[in-house]
């Protein structure tokens, strides 16, 4: 038999022995590989579709029968071919291959994903893989077509100790159609693409997008838009269900490839900026756009990210109506509907709070940009306009106060347990232009907002506005009017106790006190809002301390005790406008002088009450007084 024979029949008799130790799913056929196969000795491996659903397995020669592969494999091409609109999908569990060595794979497997179903002498390969399961840059890989390619080589040196193994996987056929976008694309540029999504009437309300080349590892260099247009009363709502970007999760920037998510069509609001390999919540719009856009740098790529998209309708009187309780959110923020984008006309917002007895409300606005029609004025009337009003009575309709422009209103309390903000954008173009809405803080409070001193309860375990002050836990500190910097609530009445030790006297100064208004006939008390001073523990006026009120300086407001106990009482009645009073305490020794009263400042004459501050001129005598008081107690 000659030398020519000889080597056939070895060739022959290799591949079917090869075929059989790769496994029972492999055919004996070669497709279009003689031209690669003269040159380069290929034996072929064929694993073709069947139109079944499932994962098969494969693996290198020897792999279930020997703890290592054969040596001196000159070639050995696994072709992976799937049907028209298939993608192949292969996986591997186990790969175990001679390492490098001086930086080459000597034993090695070179990956074809973007091949048709036959490869020669001109295919380009995208992976040289070798060493174990740990160095390969993916376990799965996917076809950048119908098919997929592996050419195994092995050296024919001998190795000691032969501990490599080889590989096995499970590859399968999928539906490539399943990666189609359902986005229309408007750029043809491979690094630099956009797509868009306007929904109609005659449209779908919900799709899929992917990355660039998805499922297969998305380029480097590449920059893609995906913009999404709703109706005016929907949103849009994203769901990222595969995610796998290179970088880093836990230190999210723009370094390394990501994604970032804005509600709009301008780069204004984030919404979410997306790294790594995370997983993401759901993502929802306020205003009826959103954008998306995805970077890759010239790191290593991966595969990507698979996402949907839903147009939702939102019923925002219904989004918007809310009644909140202490017991199922005791503080949370609330904002105008699409905040902080333009909100839509003709909606009225209402929410209730409801406190526990004897607790309050405490509404605090961040954020206040209302439409301004053209007949808006600064401090003129709001019922014509987009406005914020604050009820207090659960059953009186009229608001106590109404809020319009982009003016941010005061800290505001309730005066007893129940508080009710109604936000109404009038009707109009669809559009409110730049106006951003609101965003105010709520909180039920038992302490009426003072945070200092210790608070009493009264019967049925009911805060009371009644707080103690002692010497013996702190000499010197301060104390405000409820809910101050805030406007004060009505019908609300405070006690201030202050006891400092035998030999001890207290000075109480209030800075920027504005509580009620004075009368026209200069008398502070009766049903006008005041505060007065005394030096008994039993309840009664107090000779030597008339009450106050109106807009006072320091001086004024600076009051020492007969002894070592004084009480500060703060009654209000039904205003909100004024602010309250920041009080300042001191227990200091005390002094033998006579008991202090209080400086009657008068109005100047021909003054209107009514303009925001009040100016007072002192008699002579009085200032002498206050002046002396001040000194004595200034030596303490």
């Amino acid at each position: 038999m000659s030398e020519h024979a000889l080597i056939v029949l070895f060739l022959l008799h290799t591949l079917f022995l090869s075929v059989d130790l790769i496994g029972p799913d492999a055919e004996r056929v070669c497709l279009s590989f003689d031209e690669h196969a003269s040159k380069r000795g290929c034996e072929c491996v064929v694993y073709q579709s069947t139109g079944q659903k499932g994962a098969r397995n494969f693996h290198s020669p020897n792999y279930t029968t020997s703890s290592h592969y054969p040596r001196g494999i000159v070639c050995i091409l696994f072709s992976f071919i799937g049907d028209v609109n298939e993608t192949v999908e292969i996986t591997f569990i186990d790969f175990n291959l001679r390492p490098k060595v001086n930086n080459k794979c000597n034993d090695f497997l070179k990956l074809y994903l973007d091949e048709r179903a036959e490869v020669n002498e001109d295919s380009v390969h995208e992976y040289d893989l070798c060493g174990d399961k740990s160095e390969l840059p993916q376990k799965t890989f996917y076809s950048h077509g119908r098919s997929i390619h592996m050419e195994f080589h092995t050296e024919a040196v001998e190795i000691p100790n032969n501990i490599y193994k080889g590989f096995t996987g499970k590859f399968s056929f999928i539906d490539s159609r399943d990666f189609k976008t359902t986005m229309t694309r408007v750029s043809t540029d491979a690094h630099l693409c956009s797509y868009i999504d306007r929904h109609r009437n005659d449209t779908r309300s919900k799709g899929r997008f992917f990355s660039p080349s998805y499922p297969q590892n998305y380029p480097r260099w590449t920059t893609c838009s995906y913009q999404f247009f709703g109706r005016p009363s929907e949103v849009v709502e994203l769901s990222f269900l595969v995610l796998q970007l290179a970088g880093n999760a836990s230190s999210c920037s723009k370094e390394h490839d990501y994604i970032e998510v804005f509600d709009g069509i301008n780069k204004t609001e984030r919404l979410a900026l997306i790294c790594g390999n995370r997983s993401v919540p759901t993502l929802r719009s306020q205003t009826n756009y959103l954008t998306v856009y995805f970077h890759s740098s010239a790191n290593f790529n991966m595969k990507g990210f698979a996402a949907t998209y839903e147009y939702l309708t939102i019923d925002i009187a219904a989004e918007c109506n809310k009644n909140i309780t202490q017991a199922s959110s005791p503080e949370g923020t609330i904002c105008s509907p699409r905040y902080s984008h333009p909100y839509p006309a003709d909606i009225t917002c209402t929410y209730d709070f409801y406190a526990n007895p004897g607790e309050r409300v405490q509404i605090k606005f961040t954020h206040f940009n209302l439409y301004k029609s053209q007949l808006y004025t600064e401090g003129g009337d709001c019922k014509l306009e987009d406005s914020v009003s604050i009820y207090i009575y659960e059953d009186y309709d009229e608001a106590t106060a109404m809020f319009c422009g982009d003016k941010l209103p005061l800290q505001f309390m309730s005066a007893n347990n129940w508080l009710r903000v109604r936000f109404v954008s009038n009707p109009g173009p669809g559009s409110k232009g730049q106006a951003s809405g609101f965003e105010f803080q709520y909180k039920f409070r038992k302490d009426f907002g003072i945070t200092s001193g210790l608070q009493t309860i009264g019967p049925r375990g009911r805060p009371l506005c009644h707080f103690l002050y002692n010497s013996t836990v702190q000499k010197v500190g301060s104390f405000t009017s409820p809910n101050y910097p805030g406007v004060y609530p009505s019908v609300t009445h405070c006690e201030y106790v202050f006891r400092g030790e035998p030999g001890e006297r207290v000075t109480i100064t209030l800075d920027n006190f504005n509580v009620g208004r004075r009368s026209e006939t200069q008398v502070c008390g009766g049903q006008n809002d005041h505060v007065t001073f005394t030096c008994y523990s039993h309840d009664g006026p107090d000779k030597g301390f008339q009450p106050i009120c109106g807009v006072l300086n320091s001086l004024i407001t600076k009051r020492v005790s007969d002894g070592a106990y004084f009480r500060v009482l703060m009654s209000s009645y039904d205003n909100y406008e004024h602010t309250g009073f920041l009080g300042r305490y001191e227990f200091g020794p005390g002094y033998n002088v006579f008991s202090p009263t209080t400086p009657s400042p008068e109005k100047i004459s021909g003054l209107d009450s009514g303009q925001g501050s009040i100016h007072y001129v002192i008699n002579m005598p009085l200032i002498g007084l206050v002046l002396c008081l001040y000194r004595i107690t200034g030596l303490s």
